[in-house]
């Protein structure tokens, strides 16, 4: 009985298995469905988040709409916990993920990358009436303000020199301490910056160039999606070339000339 039980358990998760498989990011096996799966959490604003009929929305979510669309393919879209994401795409349970997945060195000896197509720039924002601060490295006798983690209070503890630094577990809880005055300097990421000064116009601006770009691309399966990774890459860098990237990425972030952060077209991220 029990290796019967046991064996019952082994087909179950064997067929399991081969069913999330044949969502792997296989550009021929997509477009025989006539359908692209992909996976986003729908909580990570401005990127993409969850609008008043509880439906993604914003760029990530415009983004892997267009290359469904270049694909000749539908968008099925689905929600998941941030921590399933990169864990679905390994097993074949999606074959894009619209979230913003950051390339790391660590990720690119896991996964193989399309091309860069978004970022997440660390700037500094100030109060609108502020002069004596050039940028991120310019906060020499400030009371500074974070997010707690790499890409906020890591980065002022590295650059030093502040007065004080105020640590927060969220944007959200840093700009209402920025609206009442008790941060002069915010590190921040610049889509988060810029969707706060977009509702709040008039009180703050971003100053000088950002500290530090992370580098956005889909992650697929090590070594089995070269035809994907390279028909994707070509849908962004055609987005890049003729100007729809820099407009949806106005259009969700109000940022000009997004894409110069990015590498030159076509070319994939690199470590030193």
């Amino acid at each position: 009985m029990l290796k019967r039980l046991k064996h019952i358990i082994f087909m179950v998760l064997t067929a399991s298995l081969l069913a999330t498989q044949a969502h792997a990011a296989d550009l021929q096996a997509i477009k025989k469905t006539g359908v692209m799966h992909a996976l986003t959490t729908g909580n990570d604003r401005p990127n993409v988040y969850m609008d008043v009929s509880g439906k993604p929305v914003g760029f990530e979510v415009d983004m892997c709409n267009v290359i469904a669309q270049k694909l000749g393919v539908k968008l099925d879209l689905g929600m998941l916990a941030w921590e399933g994401l990169l864990p679905s795409v390994t097993s074949g349970r999606t074959d894009m993920i619209c979230s913003g997945v950051n390339i790391t060195k660590a990720r690119t000896e896991a996964f193989d990358f399309s091309v860069p197509y978004s970022r997440t720039a660390i700037i500094a924002m100030v109060p609108s009436k502020t002069t004596d601060v050039s940028g991120p490295t310019d906060i020499n006798g400030k009371v500074v303000g974070a997010c707690i983690g790499a890409d906020g209070e890591d980065v002022v503890r590295a650059i030093g020199g502040f007065k004080d630094l105020r640590v927060y577990p969220g944007v959200a809880e840093l700009f209402a301490d920025f609206i009442a005055g008790r941060v002069e300097v915010a590190i921040v990421g610049d889509k988060q910056a810029a969707e706060f000064m977009k509702d709040r116009p008039g009180i703050a601006k971003i100053v000088g160039k950002p500290y530090k770009v992370n580098l956005v691309g889909y992650p697929m399966t090590k070594g089995s999606s070269a035809e994907m990774k390279a028909a994707v890459d070509k849908i962004i860098s055609d987005m890049r070339k003729d100007g729809t990237l820099n407009a949806m990425a106005k259009k969700s972030f109000d940022l000009d000339a997004y894409d110069q952060a990015l590498p030159p077209i076509g070319q994939d991220a690199k470590f030193n």
